[in-house]
């Protein structure tokens, strides 16, 4: 902080509330929004949600904070919801010296205990494959040196961001919330989680900061969710913003307008017809569904069991072969007081993630188990949810050359993953851990689990704020998606609407 804003601040007739956008402004990931606060001379310093950056890596290793502040200096945080690109930071603030505490639902919380050591071990195991190859270059180079070619390459020890354990550490700074019940993490600050709907647990973050004629009210949307999906509850209306920061994820698409279970039910009784066939020496097909393992498996798990109850697909075997997985549904399992009227009446009499016939694998021998000739067509749910890690990587590797088996992609496949390749009907053999494997399974294809609201949603719940906002801040989205909303805002509303960049702020006067 420089002299001169110290000396500002010193002024006891000082009041300034600026925003920093550090995170998800002018890209999809990396939330990280940072308010200070003065009044009366004293500064209140925190963040609202703190994501890794998920499109470059390298940019979760600097010092993201504007400059002059420390992570000591932070008085408090506010997680959206628990996706690690609006939460995986927080060990890394940690270690630099911030000390807490974090409020989020109370659902997040539980799902945060889950996702964050796991974030904390991939961290660990990107550090360990990056020395991997740096031992192998220098030992390639030392060959090379010998016969006089080689470059003077420096070793470099690589460290992991933070561990394992330091992300368990993490949660202890962890305070969870109940929705709508407002509360007071610093004097003059007053914050209400409302329902989301993106995922157990997100909640749009509404804000109540300064006293008197200078309280100012901010909203951040977080991850908006589309109405009518599985489980959780619809997404609840906020109506009073002075400033509202909101998520553009898809400010340019629209989701189809389907029936979602009539579509689930058609394409497995036509995956059931292959797998009744058995082929030597594979034995019966097999249903492969790559799915995200916090939100994306329990949605698929509760549409399942209810055709099979409504006997519009047969009664197949199912297997989660997701250890994460299986602990996030053990935590929906947890909170039903956030299960929507459908979901409420279900768990009334029984449970309803468990299919007739349902398995939750955990250890690796029952992995492999399942890629053993198969006597009965059988679905395995399994993460992750493009096929880019994780058990379904040696599912496809053994099934997708065979031509009884299909695999039902859940949600969008990015460019570069193996589900784009799978998906892609350009592709014919795709590249699986160092094998070529041909494409002779059946590929489907669903686009009706995404957990966001498309365009239409966003605009319908931007109509509920009145009076309109003094200004909209746009972030979370790709450059066209981040335009194609502005341009509809402005065009259906008439907002004031402004599109940051990172490192940008603001004062909300």
């Amino acid at each position: 902080m420089s002299k001169r804003d110290k000396k500002r601040l010193a002024n006891n007739s000082q009041w300034r509330l600026r925003l920093h956008f550090l995170g998800a402004a002018g890209t999809v990931t990396g939330s990280l929004h940072f308010f200070e606060f003065t009044e009366a001379g004293k500064t209140v310093r925190f963040f609202v949600d703190a994501g890794l950056n998920q499109q470059d890596d390298s940019v979760n290793y600097r010092n993201r904070l504007p400059a002059g502040i420390q992570a000591s200096d932070i008085d408090f945080g506010i997680f959206s919801h628990a996706h690690i690109d609006h939460v995986g930071y927080l060990p890394k603030l940690m270690k630099e010296g911030f000390k807490g505490p974090v409020y989020a639902s109370k659902p997040t919380c539980d799902l945060l205990g889950i996702l964050l050591p796991d974030s904390g071990h991939i961290q660990e195991e990107e550090a360990d494959e990056r020395n991997r190859r740096q031992r192998k270059r220098l030992a390639q180079n030392k060959d090379k040196n010998a016969k006089g070619t080689g470059k003077n390459l420096q070793p470099r020890k690589f460290e992991p961001l933070y561990t394992a354990a330091q992300a368990r550490e993490a949660l202890k700074l962890l305070r969870g919330v109940d929705f709508n019940v407002k509360f007071e993490p610093a004097p003059s600050v007053v914050v209400r989680l409302s329902r989301a709907s993106h995922l157990l647990g997100a909640g749009v973050v509404s804000m109540e900061i300064g006293s008197g004629g200078k309280k100012r009210r901010v909203v951040f949307s977080g991850d908006l969710g589309r109405p009518g999906m599985p489980i959780i509850r619809d997404l609840e209306a906020v109506s009073k913003a002075d400033y509202l920061i909101c998520e553009s994820t898809y400010g340019t698409r629209l989701h189809p307008k389907r029936d979602r279970l009539k579509e689930l039910a058609d394409v497995v009784n036509r995956a059931y017809e292959r797998a009744k066939k058995p082929q030597s020496p594979h034995g019966h097909g097999v249903i492969l569904m790559p799915a995200f393992a916090v939100g994306r498996i329990q949605g698929v798990l509760y549409d399942l069991r209810q055709l099979m109850q409504e006997k519009r697909i047969p009664n197949i075997p199912v297997f989660v072969d997701s250890p994460m997985a299986n602990l996030a549904t053990a935590v929906y399992r947890k909170h039903p007081s956030e299960y929507n009227v459908a979901t409420a009446n279900a768990a009334k009499k029984g449970d309803p993630f468990s299919t007739p016939q349902y398995a939750e694998v955990m250890s690796t021998d029952q992995s492999k188990l399942l890629d053993e000739p198969a006597a009965k067509p059988i679905i395995i749910l399994s993460a992750s949810g493009m096929a880019v890690a994780g058990r379904i990587v040696f599912h496809l590797k053994e099934r997708l050359s065979v031509s009884n088996n299909t695999v039902v992609f859940l949600g969008f496949q990015a460019n570069g993953t193996l589900g784009h390749q799978i998906v892609s009907e350009q592709e014919k053999i795709v590249r699986i851990g160092g094998q070529y494997v041909q494409k002779r399974a059946a590929v489907e294809y669903l686009q009706d689990y995404s957990g966001h609201a498309d365009y239409a949603d966003i605009l319908r719940w931007l109509k509920g704020f009145t009076p309109k906002p003094k200004k909209l801040f746009l972030v979370h989205g790709d450059d066209e998606s981040l335009a194609g909303l502005k341009e509809k805002v402005e065009k259906q509303l008439r907002w004031d609407v402004t599109v940051p960049r990172c490192k940008d702020f603001v004062d909300l006067e």
